[in-house]
């Protein structure tokens, strides 16, 4: 049992745009050596990753759809120490979100801030006090004058306490609205929001808050299979990261690195070859569509991976990099951008595609990733249009979901993003030795 100082941060008004505050916030507590780690209440990546250059740490992922209870509280407890502050920020009620904040605050004894934004109150007139809110923070305010009416007002009818504000400051919430998804914020745009916000933070409420949850309860993870042994080298796992590539739970890394695997990163833009002595090979989620004739032009590494999957290596793209194993890739205007081939179909970009979409998938045959009858969640991408040009399996027990899984050989690509931490039971499955299927 671990007593870990926690607490939810999120928004309760739709229209409210929290990332002002939240931002200023993680900048606050590091400047006051707090040492916060962030949390995202979904498995969904994110459009911004303020903790990255914030707080020069990527931030970690919860989710009450994809996740149990305890691999929640396993993800919370092996991504912070005892002198941490861990956060875990979302919407307090977002219908267009699978994960929900508010169960993750049951599961994890979480105390709830809410971010009250005063200009919309102001607008919109008084609503019906937050359920389950511990504490608030307040957004946009005018004055000084006008915070102190807004914390008399509301402490009075909604019974909870303020514990800052932060003004209107539009010049830094103009650059928190015109970041492209993708983009993070400036380590110094992080840093004034969070100098404003200090002046007017009650710290040692909020930390009280923190520490009255319980003690934490995490079951050893003796499924994580140890891949190193004495005499043997290390598992070896090639992970593709560049421009192109770099969408990853960080946790899954972290998973992967625990159970004794050796992570060696590669440039689909600028490799020339695949790291020695490879065991698997991963690519994760990106943006390949910025620049895909750059990964059309490496045709060392492309001829790499041919050679690799040919004698039955076993490599695993998801999302955008099941977009490079196919044969080509179609942009706008029908432009043709040949992709690596190791999976006879073409990928064509949707521009204009929606969030990714949750999803649950059943496995109806066995891969030396994922064995028969076994089901998974994770986040459908929804910019990529799969047509097969030849023969692959399909994993998928489900005839809808048929193109969401393919496989050929030991070549595996998903356009499902899924995270390790989320689904343990998958991790031993990296390290296990596979019969080569050769195509």
């Amino acid at each position: 049992m671990r007593h870990l100082p926690r607490l939810a941060v999120g928004t309760i008004q739709p229209e409210a745009r929290g990332e002002p505050v939240l931002w200023g916030l993680l900048a606050a507590l590091a400047a006051a050596d707090d040492s916060p780690v962030l949390f995202h209440s979904s498995c969904c990546f994110a459009p911004h990753d303020p903790a990255k250059t914030i707080l020069g740490r990527s931030a970690r992922h919860l989710d009450s759809w994809a996740m149990s209870r305890d691999a929640a509280a396993a993800a919370l407890a092996r991504a912070t120490n005892d002198r941490d502050l861990a956060i875990v920020a979302g919407a307090y009620h977002d219908p267009g979100c699978t994960s929900n904040l508010n169960t993750l605050c049951e599961w994890l004894d979480l105390a709830r801030i809410a971010i009250v934004d005063v200009g919309c109150l102001r607008q919109r007139g008084w609503a019906m006090p937050p359920a389950h809110v511990d504490a608030l923070l307040l957004d946009r305010v005018n004055t000084a004058e006008e915070a102190a009416y807004w914390q008399t007002t509301l402490e009075a009818l909604w019974k909870t306490p303020v514990l800052g504000w932060l003004d209107e400051a539009r010049a830094l919430r103009e650059l928190c609205t015109s970041l492209p998804a993708g983009a993070n914020p400036s380590r110094e745009l992080g840093e004034a929001l969070g100098a404003r916000l200090l002046l007017n933070l009650r710290r040692d409420k909020l930390h009280a808050l923190a520490r009255r949850a319980a003690p934490l309860t995490v079951d050893a993870e003796d499924f994580i299979p140890r891949g190193e042994r004495s005499g043997q080298r290390r598992f070896r796992i090639a992970v593709a990261f560049d421009q192109a590539y770099c969408g990853y739970y960080p946790e899954t890394l972290d998973l992967l690195e625990a159970a004794g695997a050796e992570l060696c990163d590669f440039s689909p833009l600028k490799s020339e070859a695949l790291p020695d002595g490879a065991d698997v090979v991963y690519f994760g989620c990106g943006h390949p569509e910025r620049d895909p004739e750059a990964l059309a032009r490496n045709h060392c590494l492309k001829q790499s991976l041919r050679c690799y999957a040919a004698v039955g290596g076993r490599i695993y793209a998801e999302g955008s990099g099941l977009a490079y194993l196919c044969r080509e890739a179609v942009f706008d205007g029908g432009r043709t951008v040949p992709m690596t081939g190791l999976l006879p179909a073409t990928a064509r970009w949707l521009p204009q595609a929606g969030p990714p979409e949750p999803t649950e998938v059943v496995f109806g045959a066995s891969s030396w990733l994922v064995p028969a009858h076994v089901s998974l969640r994770g986040y459908r991408h929804t910019g990529w249009q799969i047509e097969p040009r030849g023969p692959m399996l399909t994993y998928a027990a489900d005839p809808a979901q048929r193109l969401d899984i393919l496989g050929r050989g030991n070549v595996i690509g998903s356009r499902i993003l899924v995270n390790l931490a989320a689904n343990r039971h998958l991790l031993r499955r990296f390290f296990e030795p596979y019969a080569p299927a050769v195509s």
